[in-house]
C-alpha cells in the first residue's frame, strides 16, 4: 500500500486500509467510548480521506495555544498541530489525533477531553492498538 500523506505526515497503513474498506466508523456501543476515551460521545465522527485532508488543512496550521497544546505536568501531554493528524472527533471540541512528535512511523493516539480544563490524553500507543480497543478482533 502506497504512503498517503496528510500535511506531509504518513497516515498509518492500518488506518488507510480501514478507511478504504469503509470500516473506520464510530462504534455503535457508547460503553466503548468510555472505556477507550474516558468520555461520552456527542455525535462522534471518524473522518474519511477527503474529510481528513480538509480538516487537517486548518488544523496543521493552528498554533499550539489555539488547540490547548501546551503540556501540563501530570494532566495533559499537549499536542503540536503541525506534527499531528486529526482523524476524527467524539463531538464538538473533542478531536482524536495522531501525534508524531516522538516518531514519524508509529504515532501515538491522543484525545482532547475536558475535565474542568482541556486535557490532551494518551489513548493508544499506535493506530493498531486504537483499532483493537475500538473494534476488538473484528474491525
Amino acid at each position: 500500500m502506497t504512503d498517503l500523506l496528510i500535511g506531509g505526515l504518513p497516515l498509518p497503513p492500518a488506518l488507510i486500509a480501514l478507511i478504504r474498506a469503509g470500516r473506520w466508523v464510530p462504534p455503535p456501543c457508547e460503553r466503548v467510548y468510555l472505556d477507550v476515551f474516558g468520555a461520552e460521545p456527542d455525535h462522534p465522527y471518524f473522518y474519511d480521506l477527503p474529510d481528513m485532508k480538509r480538516q487537517n488543512e486548518f488544523w496543521q496550521r493552528s498554533g499550539t495555544e489555539d488547540v490547548y497544546g501546551s503540556p501540563v505536568e501530570g494532566r495533559s501531554v499537549g499536542i503540536e498541530p503541525s506534527l499531528s493528524i486529526v482523524i476524527g472527533d467524539l463531538g464538538p471540541d473533542m478531536p482524536i489525533a495522531l501525534d508524531y512528535r516522538a516518531t514519524s512511523t508509529v504515532p501515538r493516539v491522543l484525545h482532547l477531553r475536558f475535565s474542568g480544563s482541556p486535557e490532551w490524553v494518551h489513548i493508544a500507543s499506535s493506530v493498531e492498538e486504537l483499532i483493537s480497543r475500538l473494534y476488538g478482533d473484528d474491525p
